[in-house]
């Protein structure tokens, strides 16, 4: 079985936010529905075991998507800087 390459695992997924100026249904979704509110007390945060997200978040922001040392891959997540 043929290892999937980052550059095929960006054509299937997309972890950013569509452009609203492109799609504005599409970013309404997507912010209501899969954006991780702020972990913490404060929040009363079910998500947050010793200290730390169950989740992982925040995450990093990456210019590509790269495959982790587990094999999974760490999906491009740019900044505004980055476009």
């Amino acid at each position: 079985m043929e290892k999937i390459t980052p550059n095929r695992i960006d054509e299937i997924i997309s972890a950013e936010i569509s452009d609203i100026e492109i799609d504005e249904d599409l970013q309404d979704i997507v912010t209501k529905n899969t954006i991780h509110s702020p972990c913490g007390s404060l929040n009363n945060s079910l998500c947050v075991s010793d200290e730390k997200c169950t989740r992982k978040c925040p995450r990093d922001l990456l210019a590509e998507t790269i495959t982790g040392n587990d094999g999974y891959p760490l999906y491009r997540r740019r900044s505004t800087d980055d476009g």
